[in-house]
């Protein structure tokens, strides 16, 4: 008996047609993703871009001090990275071995193990559990397999650094496919995790464990080489409702916000409900002497139990190298969720955030000095929530897409790949 339904592709809508053209509507790394395949398989597209720029909210700032990321900081390998990066002439860059450490703040210290004993039974027991009726939401799969406890201290604060969101929010078939997949045909999780782990090259399973890779220039130079390789197929300052109404072939790969004024009907409902959580970035570069209680690693996620305003920190100079342009500087990058009716954290000044996120450092790290520049980026609509309802509403538009408009695609981070690998792994697949 299936307990989770497979989930239509990420590309929604009808297959690609190779003999037919198509346009692209954005230029985000969705647009640059597909326009790239799209020009291999000698397809015929362009892309178009309402703004001035590619690459959406993928983008890197050089400062005086090193590289601010303003979204992802770093993707993980898969070979279908890697063909386009050794097509494109772009060197991929992995992570440093000092950033191996990754923490769990408990208590206000960095715990890379913040169970007790009794705990970590607990959890090798929930390995060996049952599956019972199908869990609707993280929180719930969390909960039966290993506990209150492991729950609030570990698989909270992951999935908030993942998906900006608490584990009531985040719909258990969306966020951990493979292992949902699992249980259709094992109802065990320990069983379900092997059958995960099973797939995959060689290389891609040494891979699996080697973390997370970026770029010298940093994330931009993924979306500035994909722009330079499609130059000819990008036109810039064109909105591209203007082909709202026409019988050409749209691939959409706008937010649902955007996305749904290119419907009228039920499906335009659809992409206006998708919720989107409102997020706060912030890298801050500090001189090594004024982190006294620092220690290298990964980075470190913070539960919501430990009462702070961030919800998770990059240790950026620790994971790659060149984020930094002197030795002696330590960046770090801060992340926090705004959850407030009327936006309150979206809405303090730069000084009145780094002034939180100061208090918050102090209390992990001790005495901190002022930075020696401070960086924030919001995001009103940040990350899609992968909630029950977006879930279920992947089924529908599908559906929808196909019956009434065979010359339309949707394909962005909340059509079911929010990662870059997920959405490479996605057009690769189809092309």
């Amino acid at each position: 008996m299936v307990l989770y339904p497979k989930k239509p592709s990420s590309l929604l809508g009808k297959d690609i047609d190779k003999s037919k053209s198509y346009i692209i509507v954005g230029a985000g790394i969705s647009g640059l993703l597909l326009g790239y395949h799209f020009k291999k398989a000698n397809i015929s597209f362009k892309i178009v871009e309402c703004s001035k720029q590619v690459g959406g909210i993928l983008q890197t700032e050089k400062t005086k001090y090193g590289l601010v990321e303003k979204a992802a900081n770093g993707f993980i390998w898969c070979p279908e990275i890697q063909i386009i990066c050794d097509d494109l002439g772009l060197e991929i860059l992995s992570p440093q071995t000092e950033s191996k450490a990754r923490y769990i703040l408990k208590n206000k210290k960095l715990r890379k193990i913040p169970l007790s004993i009794f705990d970590s039974f607990k959890l090798i027991g929930g390995l060996l559990k049952k599956h019972p009726e199908p869990f609707n939401t993280i929180e719930d799969f969390g909960r039966y397999f290993f506990g209150e406890k492991i729950t609030k201290q570990v698989i909270t604060p992951a999935f908030a650094g993942i998906y900006g969101a608490s584990l009531h929010q985040l719909s258990f078939p969306a966020t951990m496919k493979k292992i949902a997949e699992g249980f259709n045909e094992t109802p065990f999780l320990l069983g379900s995790l092997k059958r995960m782990r099973s797939g995959g090259t060689d290389l891609e399973k040494k891979k699996r464990g080697s973390g997370t890779h970026s770029f010298k220039g940093g994330m931009s130079e993924l979306t500035a080489k994909l722009s330079e390789f499609l130059n000819e197929n990008i036109e810039l300052g064109v909105d591209g409702e203007i082909y709202k109404n026409s019988s050409e072939n749209l691939i959409i790969t706008t937010p649902a916000y955007i996305a749904k004024d290119f419907f009228e009907d039920e499906l335009h409902h659809h992409l206006k409900n998708v919720a989107y959580n409102s997020m706060l970035s912030s890298t801050l570069f500090f001189k090594k002497s004024s982190l006294k209680k620092f220690k290298p690693g990964f980075g470190c996620l913070i539960p919501p139990t430990e009462g702070l305003t961030i919800i998770g920190i990059l240790f950026n100079s620790c994971i790659f190298k060149h984020r930094v342009f002197e030795e002696d500087v330590v960046s770090l990058t801060c992340m926090i969720r705004d959850d407030s009716k009327n936006k309150e954290l979206l809405n303090k000044s730069d000084s009145d955030i780094t002034n939180l996120i100061l208090d918050d450092l102090r209390e992990i790290f001790g005495d901190v000095d002022a930075p020696l520049e401070a960086n924030t980026t919001r995001w009103e609509k940040g990350f899609p929530l992968y909630s029950p309802n977006l879930y279920e509403s992947w089924f529908e538009m599908d559906s929808i897409l196909k019956d009434k408009y065979p010359n339309r695609n949707l394909f962005c981070n909340y059509t079911g790949d929010i990662s870059i690998r997920a959405m490479s792994q996605t057009v690769a697949r189809f092309l």
